[in-house]
């Protein structure tokens, strides 16, 4: 079934090629998925004929003491947490949030239009490139638990 075109889908506007454009620059699309235990929020900026694809990560909390009474994982984590921030791809920065949770935004830029595959795909490698320091996240103790992702500045 053929549609007419353009046409609004959600916060997108969709052209002739099924290419998609956010509709309200002020307002614009964001959506969340879960990967590995973690909640991943994107947000699409556009900024003329590119865009920003920010992606918002929390990667975990560390450790309390309270929780482990063993000071040395705290100290553990905290060390890799630097070491992660030093050690981060490009358009990626690692954050502390004040309630000790580790917070992962990157920023790549994107053509817009964008067709959902694309943007799909941009996510997708995304995922994939975090999954190696989940990994490490994990096997330290400071592990993904699902929180809710509330709206961060973008």
């Amino acid at each position: 079934m053929p549609f007419a075109t353009p046409f609004e889908l959600g916060p997108f506007a969709v052209d002739p090629e099924g290419k998609l454009t956010p509709r309200n620059p002020e307002a614009p699309p964001t959506f969340s998925v879960q990967w590995r235990g973690r909640g991943v929020r994107a947000y699409i900026h556009p900024d003329g004929d590119q865009g920003k694809l920010i992606l918002h990560a929390l990667l975990g909390r560390v450790p309390s003491t309270a929780a482990n009474p063993q000071t040395t994982v705290r100290q553990l984590s905290f060390a890799l947490v630097r070491g992660l921030a030093g050690a981060a791809p490009p358009g990626w920065q690692i954050g502390l949030r004040p309630d000790h949770q580790l917070l992962l935004r990157a920023t790549s830029a994107i053509p817009l239009p964008i067709t959902a595959l694309a943007l799909v795909t941009e996510i997708t490698a995304f995922l994939l490139a975090l999954s190696p320091y989940l990994d490490l996240l994990d096997e330290t103790g400071i592990r993904g638990s699902l929180p809710a992702m509330s709206r961060v500045d973008a």
